[in-house]
This record gives C-alpha cells, sequence and structure tokens, in this order.
C-alpha cells in the first residue's frame, strides 16, 4: 500500500449517512467492487454479474445496484439517461489498486468513515462504535447495520481486524488515520454559527417582494405540489433524485426558451425528465401556481420576468425569497431550526402556530430542500435539519409571518374565511392533501362536493350508510335538468384498491338519489378497476385531473350542457371534457387578440385605415398564432359579441370594426356583468 496523502473530507452535511453493500460477503467487498466497475458503462437495465469468494455467481440489474448500494458514496455516476458509469475517483482506483487512495475517497464521502476508524480503541466493540455514532455525532441508528457496512469495507481494506468481539486497527489503519480529515463530533452536531456571511449580512434585490405585510404573508398559497426531479424524482429519498428542486426549477425555465407551445414543452420535458403525460398534467399544475412561467397565447407558455430573473441567479436567495412571498411557512422554517429539528417536528409548528392545516412532511421537505439548495439550511442527518449562519442572515433580511399566538385581533384578515377557502385553489389544495390521507375521508368529501359545486352544481355533502357521498344537480330546465352521484376516495398510498369500489352499491345509489351519471373520485385506481368502471358506466376521475379541470374551469367556465354531453361517455371522459376546455380557451384568446388589434389599430393614427379593421385582415393578423388558423365564422362570432351594446367594445362601421372604449374600461364592465349575476 502507497502511503496516503492528505485528504480533505467533504462537509459533514454533504457526506452520505450509508454505504453500500454487495452481495458476496463483508470482507470480499473490494474485491467484488472491482468485478462490478470492470463491468461499467453499461445501460441501467442490463445485467451484472460476479462470483464470491465461494464461488457462487451473483447477478443483479446494472440499475438496482448502482442506485441503491453504489451511488450514495460516489462510486458510480449516471452517463446519459440510462447508462451507469464508474465515477472518477473509482476509475483511478482501478487503474492504481491503491487501497489507501480508495479508503480515502469512501471517507470524503461517507459519514462515520474515517471517523469510525479513530473511534476504535483498546477494547472496542460494534454495540461502542454504534452508541458513538448515534451519542456524539447524532446519527439517527436503530439497528448494527451501517455499523457493520462500514466495517466491513475496513476490513475488506486491510484497516481492522475482527479479534473475537473486538474491532482492531491494523498499522495500515493507523498510517491512514494520520492523513485522514475527521469530523469532530461538536462540527457534526453543533450549531452552524462558523459559516461566513459577507459583511453587512445578506443584501436581496427583491422588490415586491420585500414589501410584503402580515395580511399578505397569510394569504399565501398552502401547497407547492409535484416538482420533477428526473426519472427517480418518485423516489422518497432525495439522493436518488438527479435534481435538486433548484436544479429542476432552473431546468424547467429554460426547456420553456422564449416561449412553446404545450405539446412541445411536454416533448421537451419527457426527453430530459422522463416524466409522463400524466405526470406532466399535475407538474404544469404546480408549475404556474409558482409563477414562474404564464399563458401567453392559447396553449402556448413562457416564462415570466422573475422566472427569467430566477434562472440568471448566481444563487439561490432570490428563489427563495419569491416563493417565500407565494408559500406558507416557507422563510418561517428558518425560526425554528435554531435546533437540529425533525420534518415531523416542523408540520407540527406549521400547523399549530402558522394556522398552516395542509403541512405535510413532502411539503415541509422541498421547502428545506430549496433552501438547502441556497445554503440557508443544512442537513445534520438523515432526519434533521439546521439553520446555517446564512440562513439567520436572510431570515432577517425578508418579512416572515408572525406565529399565531403573536398576532394581536386588529390584525385580523377583513375578508371572510369562507370566501377565501372556497376558491379553486384552495379546494385543489384541499382535495390534494385529504385526498391522499386515508384518515381524513369525511375532509375530502367535503371538498370534492366543493369542487363539483364550482363546476357550477348545486352540491350536497351527504355521506352516511346508504347514501351517496356527493350529490350535484344541474339546475337547468326540465328536459336539460341532470344528477350525478360522485363516490369521494381517498388513500394513503395513493392508490384506490379494487376492493375499495363497491359498484353494486354505487348502482343502488344511483337508483335511490335518481341519478344519470355515476362519477368515483381518488388519487388513482387499480388497473382492474378502470376496466369494471367501463363495464359499469362508472367515471373514474383522478384527483390530479379534477385539479387540471378546476384550473381550467376557473378561468373559462364549461356550461353544465356541455358537461352532460362528456359525462356520457365513460370511457373518454377525461379527454373529451378537455377538448371541450380548449375550445373555449381558443375563443377567449380569440377575443383578446381581436381586441388587442382593435387597441392597435385605434392608436396607429392610420389616415387610411382611419382606426378601422376588417375581418380579412384579422385573419390574416392572427394566422400564425392559432393553429388552425381562425376561420371567417370564429371571427365573426367573437365580433359580434364585442360589438353588442352591453359589452360596448366595437362598433362595425361599412364591414370594418373599430375600438368603442378602452381595454380597461371593457374589462370592468364584463367583471360588473359577472358580479351582478353571481348566484353567490
Amino acid at each position: 500500500m502507497q502511503e496516503a496523502q492528505p485528504t480533505h473530507a467533504k462537509p459533514w452535511r454533504d457526506r452520505s449517512n450509508t454505504i453500500g453493500y454487495i452481495t458476496g460477503g463483508m470482507e470480499a467487498q473490494v474485491d467484488l467492487l472491482r468485478q462490478v466497475l470492470a463491468q461499467l458503462p453499461a445501460d441501467s437495465k442490463s445485467t451484472l454479474t460476479w462470483q464470491t469468494p465461494d464461488g457462487k455467481n451473483v447477478s443483479v440489474v446494472c440499475g438496482d445496484l448502482c442506485m441503491t448500494q453504489l451511488s450514495s458514496a460516489g462510486l458510480v455516476e449516471r452517463s446519459g439517461k440510462s447508462t451507469w458509469a464508474s465515477s472518477e475517483y473509482a476509475q483511478q482506483w482501478l487503474e492504481s489498486d491503491d487501497k489507501s487512495f480508495l479508503a480515502a475517497k469512501l471517507h470524503e464521502n461517507v459519514k462515520f468513515f474515517g471517523e469510525l476508524l479513530a473511534a476504535i480503541g483498546d477494547t472496542t466493540k460494534h454495540s461502542d462504535l454504534l452508541e458513538v455514532a448515534r451519542s456524539e455525532y447524532g446519527l439517527a441508528w436503530n439497528s448494527m447495520d451501517q455499523v457493520r457496512r462500514r466495517t466491513g469495507w475496513l476490513r475488506s481494506l486491510g484497516l481492522i481486524e475482527l479479534w473475537g468481539q473486538r474491532v482492531v486497527r491494523t498499522a495500515e489503519g493507523d498510517a491512514l488515520l494520520e492523513s485522514l480529515d475527521i469530523c469532530a463530533p461538536d462540527e457534526a452536531v453543533g450549531g452552524a454559527g462558523d459559516a461566513q456571511v459577507p459583511s453587512g449580512g445578506i443584501q436581496l434585490d427583491l422588490g415586491a417582494v420585500a414589501q410584503l405585510e402580515q395580511v399578505d404573508l397569510r394569504k399565501r398559497r398552502a401547497l407547492i405540489g409535484y416538482i420533477p426531479r428526473g426519472n427517480t424524482s418518485g423516489s422518497r429519498e432525495a439522493e436518488e433524485s438527479p435534481l435538486t428542486p433548484t436544479e429542476a426549477i432552473h431546468l424547467l425555465v429554460d426547456l420553456l426558451g422564449d416561449g412553446l407551445s404545450v405539446d412541445a414543452f411536454r416533448e421537451k420535458c419527457s426527453d430530459e425528465l422522463g416524466i409522463s403525460r400524466t405526470s406532466f398534467t399535475t407538474m404544469m399544475h404546480a408549475l404556474r401556481h409558482t409563477g414562474l412561467i404564464e399563458q401567453t397565447a392559447f396553449n402556448f407558455f413562457s416564462p415570466t420576468g422573475i422566472g427569467c430573473e430566477i434562472k440568471q441567479s448566481e444563487n439561490g436567495y432570490l428563489l427563495v425569497a419569491y416563493l417565500h412571498s407565494r408559500y406558507l411557512f416557507f422563510g418561517e422554517i428558518l425560526n425554528h431550526l435554531d435546533k437540529p429539528s425533525t420534518v415531523s417536528a416542523l408540520v407540527a409548528i406549521a400547523k399549530e402556530r402558522y394556522g398552516f392545516t395542509q403541512a405535510s412532511n413532502g411539503e415541509v421537505r422541498i421547502r428545506l430542500s430549496f433552501m438547502q439548495d441556497a445554503g440557508l439550511v443544512e442537513r445534520v442527518d438523515w432526519q434533521r435539519f439546521r439553520v446555517t449562519a446564512q440562513g439567520r442572515a436572510f431570515g432577517q433580511a425578508i418579512e416572515l409571518q408572525k406565529p399565531v399566538d403573536e398576532v394581536s385581533e386588529d390584525a385580523v384578515d377583513d375578508e371572510p374565511a369562507e370566501r377565501v377557502k372556497d376558491t379553486h385553489s384552495a379546494i385543489i389544495d384541499d382535495l390534494e392533501l385529504y385526498g391522499r390521507d386515508g384518515s381524513e375521508s369525511k375532509a375530502f368529501e367535503a371538498a370534492v362536493g366543493k369542487a363539483f359545486a364550482f363546476l357550477g352544481f348545486h352540491a350536497e355533502h351527504l355521506g352516511g350508510p346508504g347514501r351517496t357521498d356527493v350529490l350535484g344537480t344541474a339546475q337547468l330546465t326540465a328536459q336539460d335538468r341532470y344528477r350525478l352521484i360522485v363516490d369521494a376516495k381517498s388513500s394513503g398510498n395513493g392508490l384506490i384498491a379494487e376492493s375499495s369500489v363497491k359498484f353494486d352499491a354505487l348502482r343502488d345509489h344511483k337508483r335511490k338519489h335518481k341519478a344519470d351519471y355515476v362519477v368515483v373520485v381518488g388519487p388513482d385506481f387499480a388497473p382492474r378497476i378502470k376496466n369494471w368502471a367501463v363495464e359499469n358506466e362508472v367515471i373514474l376521475l383522478r384527483i390530479d385531473d379534477l385539479s387540471v379541470i378546476l384550473e381550467r374551469h376557473a378561468e373559462n367556465p364549461l356550461p353544465l350542457t356541455d358537461l352532460r354531453e362528456t359525462l356520457a361517455r365513460v370511457d373518454t371522459f377525461k379527454d373529451d371534457l378537455l377538448e371541450q376546455y380548449s375550445v373555449f380557451e381558443r375563443r377567449t384568446a380569440l377575443v383578446h387578440r381581436i381586441l388587442s388589434l382593435a387597441f392597435q389599430e385605434a392608436i396607429d393614427d392610420d389616415p387610411i385605415a382611419e382606426g378601422c379593421i376588417s375581418i380579412e385582415n384579422i385573419i390574416y393578423a392572427l394566422r400564425r398564432e392559432f393553429s388552425p388558423r381562425p376561420s371567417a365564422g370564429e371571427v365573426e362570432e367573437v365580433l359580434t359579441f364585442l360589438s353588442n351594446p352591453i359589452v360596448a367594445a366595437l362598433e362595425a362601421t361599412k364591414g370594418r370594426y373599430k375600438l368603442l372604449d378602452s381595454p380597461r374600461n371593457i374589462s370592468m364592465r364584463l367583471r360588473g356583468l359577472g358580479r351582478a349575476i353571481n348566484a353567490e
């Protein structure tokens, strides 16, 4: 073994909690690793094989071994979308066969590797090492597994030996220890006060973000939702995701470029992130609510100004500050991390002290991930986080919401809570929260009832034995009136099992309530349920799909008569319904663009056109903005609407049209009409 060179480990927070194990024996890990690395690079789905010391052959799928056992220590890395390759340091070790080099690199990447070597005394046992890991280094290990894995690697490297139950360092282990940068226990579990903050604190140019008041902070959105993190972003383990949340946001805004159609953006996201069509829809719902992208034309999205600024920002401060301005319990987390705290403890604080009743481990964890990317918090171990010095300074630079117990009665919002709760965004948040919590069935039923009320039905939340969860009535003329029953199914694991949907009971409820249609709402459904639903004329509606419908309905409400036509087609209900919304969205986009053209024509002072525009000129001007291009009939329909005296936007003069009022006044007039006929 060559003389070890001095090495500097990564900061404790950046090192992995776990070290992998290759099947074949503890003392053979180095030899087995050599056999595995010799087969890389390899496709993720290919099979890797090796031989154990006792002559047995072992076969494992490449992606499974690399992801779960080798990547945490930095031994392998992705090369392209579906290929795994040796890391640079692993390749260097293969070429040099220097065990001290490999040991030093493992220490750089794995917590309590060299530290374990240093903790070995004259009578040390495995149980003693576990106690050191837990009590001195704050590692929340409940079994001996990770200690034995580390001693297995160290034995394989020739750095320790087992003498009965005693763990003994070898001469090679003593020599290596002198060159390792050992993390002190205080550094691993203590405060983060030694980190450097720029003199004068953290300076942020936040514009409107810096002007937030307590009333604004209390009205922020609750749920961030789904941010794709790459091909393994569905994993619960953050270390298995190729992208951090900040990297994912930057990539999504970058993929959008100057703007793309929905179809083109979906294709790019599929290629780069491997997300499905359904996941794309869920992601778009979340991304639009961040305010980093916006719809700029029919089915066309572009980055917003702040989205472009954040993409070009050199640090994560601006993104965190911006997200703090939009989402509950974001920057406030910093005030509760002076001592290392778990995610579940933060969830309790969010609910009890900030009124964030929809807080969950997932929502708090993604907030922590964004702040971890920016260096504002750091991970102490797999369960606990703490604030950094930069985080403390950052918290002083932004306005934070005061806990409920510190807010005076005079600071209570004037707007009734009921009105806030019934917005489509709040309904979607409730659907997402309660639909994936198997213990909140009543709350989920209430949220589903509100969703169908938002769609225009007279919705009654019934529930109870022998009754449907929600009864929806389209209150129209006798010949157009219809009813539907809705069964709300929540699930803690995100999937409704086959035994959970009782089609016989649904038929009884349909007959009892004299309903025309049956809908079951849930997070997702087992495959066979989908086939049975078609056979029983029952519509299965996923929460994500219902959320998208509510989003689109909020902008372009679909008439209940049109909705009835789609309810009659059980197997294609969702696609037909979204197609109907597309028709209305196209019509709205035409109204917007035609009014914009009329306004531009009015202010151009063209002596020939005299501020007027013809149907032919409108179609020509819009030919590249819409696909298919608008027909004369479509344009005439919009012009007739805008020329109606009630709208009073345009006036027809000899087959041409001119602007009658400012777009602002027209918008106010239409909003006034909406308020006048509001059923509430």
